[in-house]
């Protein structure tokens, strides 16, 4: 449609990505907003609508646009876990002023970006989210509501289990190990308070991400040197993947010999070694019978947006 324009967004926890699309689906637009996720904002849904009317605002304006000038939108959104979720973020798009729209939790973006449409994605950021899409369309999310369901494998939950294992060894028993010296030397630490002051870098990760990201690379150098506490951490959070994986599998019966399956996120992108991701691929082919064909991701969640537009206006062009 020569005079569409779309809107494609992948909004995060830390940070939320707009595409302005024009008629033939060619990125027009970019911009960069901050978290749209309800959950971490302290004015909830309220906070999450202000933020997405100003980023949307600015990004038409770039092009003289109004909001009744967009075709379509395909928006997945972090924190958009259950149906009261799924309530309120659809108002908030339709005070926005957005007509017609899909709206999903964006772990299901890397599925339309990166497995033809249908498959699963187990993303691992800053925490975790198992979303599937089956060949008709059906979807189905698991995990993605942090110590309420298990979760184990974000970048938060490895930094919470590194330090309590290093306190747990050092406070505790008065024992000296490989991720002990490690976590001393990686955060400058000589005394009991020293490493008492470091938690309170790894508690506020949104002021020191450095931290965060020190404490995830520690457990994966760790894990190397197969150090006994970072193995326990390993194999809890492969078992959490593959159950989570298979659990998905299994809702959405899918009849294929072989399912694709992306792992998204920094902790598998960025972080993680050889050692977890062959760990992970045993745990997850064991679970699911050899039938998972397992790949990182390598495209931006917000192209699963932009292909998501594309799929809906050759739907909408096939009924007319």
């Amino acid at each position: 449609m020569k005079n569409a324009w779309y809107l494609a967004i992948d909004g995060g926890g830390t940070k939320t990505e707009y595409r302005l699309l024009d008629g033939q689906f060619r990125a027009a637009e970019r911009c960069l907003g901050g978290c749209v996720n309800h959950d971490f904002l302290p004015g909830g849904w309220e906070d999450t609508a202000r933020e997405l009317r100003s980023a949307i605002a600015d990004l038409l304006g770039r092009r003289g646009l109004q909001i009744g000038d967009i075709t379509d939108t395909v928006a997945g959104l972090s924190g958009v876990d259950s149906r009261t979720d799924q309530i309120n973020i659809e108002r908030c798009l339709r005070d926005i002023g957005l007509t017609r729209f899909l709206v999903c939790n964006d772990g299901f973006l890397p599925v339309k970006a990166e497995c033809n449409g249908w498959g699963i994605a187990y993303n691992c950021g800053t925490g975790v989210c198992c979303c599937g899409i089956s060949e008709e369309s059906r979807m189905i999310k698991s995990a993605g509501l942090d110590e309420w369901s298990g979760d184990a494998g974000g970048g938060r939950w490895i930094a919470v289990h590194l330090f309590r294992a290093v306190y747990q060894r050092l406070f505790l028993h008065g024992e000296n190990t490989y991720l002990t010296a490690a976590y001393q030397q990686k955060f400058g630490c000589r005394s009991e308070e020293d490493i008492l002051d470091s938690l309170t870098l790894l508690k506020d990760p949104t002021e020191h991400p450095e931290a965060a990201r020190a404490a995830v690379e520690l457990f994966f150098a760790a894990l190397e040197q197969k150090d006994e506490d970072a193995q326990t951490l390993a194999e809890e959070m492969t078992d959490c993947a593959a159950e989570n994986i298979s659990v998905v599998c299994r809702k959405l019966g899918f009849a294929q010999a072989q399912i694709p399956v992306v792992l998204t996120g920094s902790v598998h992108t960025k972080a993680a070694n050889r050692t977890y991701l062959d760990l992970l691929e045993k745990r997850v082919q064991k679970a699911m019978d050899g039938r998972a064909e397992i790949f990182p991701a390598s495209k931006e969640p917000v192209a699963g947006a932009q292909k998501w537009l594309e799929g809906r206006a050759a739907n909408a062009s096939g009924s007319a």
